[in-house]
């Protein structure tokens, strides 16, 4: 659950998001809106909420949950990208993450694809690097990863053959 209040026009809003399987739930000043997550895999919402004055976009990116007021994100102080705009290379490294997990290492593999997947999602979204950091620093984290999927699997396979 993340919590925020927002000031607009003297009026005062209290923003809530509240998790929930496949999406979620907005609550502002009492009024509830469901959203469904962008992606089957990945909690990714971005929901837009119009004030009198202030646009404000309310953006879930796995667990971690933002507010973004009139361009500027609350918690860190980034400029607002909406999630409707994740490159496709970004979303190769989740689909590719999730795979390798599921082939070699099932369901701990694909929850650790799945941590992957946040952090490739999150850093292509970052307008603080350059594309090329971006790509860069997701591949290193994929290789990572896909090294832990592969030998846990490995692993784990060698485990089971020697019962």
């Amino acid at each position: 659950m993340a919590k925020w209040n927002v000031e607009d026009n003297g009026t005062q809003y209290e923003i809530e998001y509240k998790r929930s399987l496949g999406g979620g739930k907005i609550i502002v000043n009492g009024s509830v809106q469901k959203v469904k997550s962008q992606n089957a895999f990945l909690n990714l919402v971005d929901f837009p909420i119009r004030l009198t004055n202030k646009a404000v976009n309310v953006v879930v990116i796995g667990n971690k949950a933002d507010l973004a007021v009139d361009g500027v994100y609350l918690g860190s102080n980034q400029p607002y990208v909406p999630v409707a705009k994740v490159p496709g290379w970004s979303w190769a490294f989740v689909v590719v993450s999730l795979v390798i997990g599921l082939l070699f290492s099932g369901i701990f593999g694909v929850c650790i694809g799945i941590l992957g997947s946040m952090f490739y999602v999150k850093s292509s979204l970052s307008m603080h690097q350059s594309t090329n950091r971006r790509i860069i620093s997701c591949l290193i984290v994929f290789l990572i990863i896909s090294i832990v999927q592969v030998v846990f699997g490995i692993t784990v396979n060698q485990w089971l053959r020697n019962l």
